[in-house]
């Protein structure tokens, strides 16, 4: 699936995020591989790894450009940061354990980043504070009602990601499996 049409105009299933760089991807993916081999998880693809600001869904090309402008608006009042991961743990909550992640702690640089880019979108879902994560794996459905929360997960990380930039993905559905594009960078002041 490249993009879908919608009332006759082409649409993309559009993201904001930050990259994550390629050394700490690689270290995150040895982790998962190496901690948690023998559990019942689908691992990511590495080159998916990225924390999510804002999930647009199918958003009409025409309207790209506009959001881009907005972006690089809110972009330009941010000065680059630093973002901690301290923790693997399943989630999202103590019963409900269907992702591992990486997570952080709430970031104030980011949280002010991310109420920015809300402000500027007229995205009325933004939390005031903002904690990153970065989904890992699934865990798989089979597990999900039966030992999954009987599993310890959680595991001790620190690894810092700087923040220079933010980026429009494009998310497509190719062979079954999700690839995310950049289709723009945003640098910040």
């Amino acid at each position: 699936m490249i993009s879908m049409v919608y009332n006759g105009y082409m649409q993309m299933r559009l993201f904001l995020g930050i990259t994550i760089p390629d050394d700490i991807k690689k270290r995150l993916f040895r982790v998962v591989e190496k901690e948690y081999r023998n559990l019942p998880l689908i691992p990511r693809n590495k080159d998916n790894y990225h924390i999510t600001l804002i999930f647009f869904g199918f958003t009409q090309e025409e309207k790209i450009a506009e959001i881009c402008s907005e972006i690089q608006k809110a972009a330009d009042r941010v000065e680059p940061f630093e973002i901690n991961l301290t923790k693997i743990e399943a989630g999202p909550g103590q019963k409900s354990k269907r992702v591992l992640w990486a997570k952080g702690p709430a970031d104030s640089k980011l949280s002010d980043l991310k109420n920015i880019l809300d402000r500027t979108l007229g995205n009325m879902g933004g939390a005031k504070q903002f904690s990153p994560h970065i989904t890992l794996a699934k865990i798989k459905k089979s597990q999900l009602l039966t030992d999954a929360s009987q599993i310890n997960w959680e595991k001790e990380i620190f690894l810092s990601i700087p923040v220079n930039s933010i980026e429009l993905f494009e998310s497509k559905l190719e062979k079954g499996k999700r690839t995310y594009y950049i289709l723009e960078s945003f640098q910040l002041k």
